[in-house]
């Protein structure tokens, strides 16, 4: 098991779980997907509980997915290619190959752009029909932007506590020129590998450095050859499920209109069960005996100042100034004190003006939102207009 496919299984088994009917329905919709990911990964769990069943219904057993699994049609990059010359209809991408599919979505993985979930969720619920759209631009119809993690940093040698530690690393490339530049600029040698050495790389010492997500770790079962993590949020990654425009357009407008809105209420409480699992593997393994790094304030700050010296080398390289002008506007208004309403959240699900004007409907749309944050420990403030939500 290795890093991409780990996260791959479960980006590619929502897709599969979000729009299959029941085994051995009759399907008037056929389509192929691909994922690096291995079949079978606990994460399918929240898939059938939350998800399944509500899709299963919206499809009416109209709609089968095949699922390509292990690398079988290739890499991400392969299955782009493959997509746009109608061999796949759709594929779980990680944030390389979110960042593949659709560019301007790259300077979401700008180091220490977003603090928290919280300024992500914000804006999540901006962007997204600005990226549905840039999506759509290239051909493909964005299921779910979803996360990937705020990965943290590890290595088999140092604390990564400090710059000289980051100068210190031979680090596993996996991410994009991105990430290239990121170690670039922190002087560190970078060893680039394919999707079937990542873990291999680190077993044998060949690289001894790595930032990613915990289920990588995990999945991978690297926690025994890694001795260090810094929990840095270093960098927000995003993923993706991709279809084609054609495949989506060719479902009857009743299942497009109830997947746009089954998205902000599964979309929502299927991320939040991802973000509390990316917590428990990060504890598993710290509780195995992988010891967090603590840094000094000042150690910190210089490792972020050195890491933020890339923006304006790969912005206008690798996506639009107008993007990241776009994100950070949205950051300053949240950091200012502006929050989500109702309404942004009612446009995100594209709710029709008749169901908007529903009371009962409205009321649920509020109680779903704020019972799901507070059940995974989230003040409903920190992120909702009170009056909007409450009132």
């Amino acid at each position: 098991m290795y890093f991409r496919p780990v996260l791959l299984c479960i980006l590619v088994l929502c897709l599969n779980l979000l729009l299959s009917p029941l085994a051995g329905a009759s399907e008037k919709y056929a389509w192929k997907t691909a994922t690096l990911a291995p079949d079978g990964i606990g994460w399918s769990k929240h898939m059938k509980e939350i998800i399944f069943p509500e899709m299963e219904k919206s499809t009416k057993g109209n709609l089968k997915i095949k699922v390509y699994w292990g690398g079988v049609m290739g890499d991400e990059e392969d299955y782009i290619t493959k997509i746009r010359i109608g061999q796949l209809q759709g594929a779980g991408l990680s944030a390389q190959g979110t960042f593949l599919a659709c560019p301007p979505m790259t300077a979401l993985g700008l180091p220490f752009l977003f603090n928290d979930y919280n300024e992500v969720d914000y804006v999540k619920a901006h962007m997204q029909e600005s990226f549905d759209q840039r999506m759509s631009d290239r051909g493909f119809f964005l299921v779910g932007w979803i996360d990937q993690d705020f990965d943290q940093v590890y290595s088999s040698k140092y604390p990564m506590a400090n710059l000289e530690d980051f100068r210190k690393t031979r680090f596993i490339v996996w991410y994009g020129p991105m990430e290239a530049a990121l170690f670039k600029a922190f002087g560190a040698s970078a060893y680039p590998v394919n999707v079937p050495e990542l873990a291999t790389a680190v077993r044998q010492g060949v690289a001894d450095g790595a930032i990613g997500p915990a289920v990588w770790v995990v999945g991978a079962q690297l926690y025994n050859r890694l001795r260090y993590v810094n929990p840095i949020r270093i960098r927000y990654s995003p993923a993706s499920i991709i279809l084609t425009m054609e495949a989506w357009n060719s479902l009857p407008e009743e299942y497009r209109q109830d997947f746009y809105q089954q998205r902000l209420e599964l979309g929502w409480r299927y991320t939040n069960l991802v973000r509390q699992d990316n917590k428990k593997f990060l504890n598993a393994m710290l509780q195995y005996g992988v010891a967090q790094t603590t840094m000094k304030p000042e150690d910190y700050e210089a490792i972020k100042a050195k890491a933020m010296e890339i923006w304006p080398v790969v912005t206008g390289d690798l996506f639009p100034k107008a993007v990241l002008d776009e994100i950070t506007g949205h950051l300053e208004d949240f950091r200012a004190g502006k929050r989500l309403t109702l309404e942004h959240l009612l446009r995100l699900s594209k709710i029709p003006d008749s169901e908007a004007a529903n009371p009962e409907f409205v009321e649920r749309i509020k109680a779903m939102v704020k019972e799901d944050m507070e059940a995974y420990g989230h003040d409903p403030a920190t992120l909702l207009d009170a009056d909007s939500i409450s009132n």
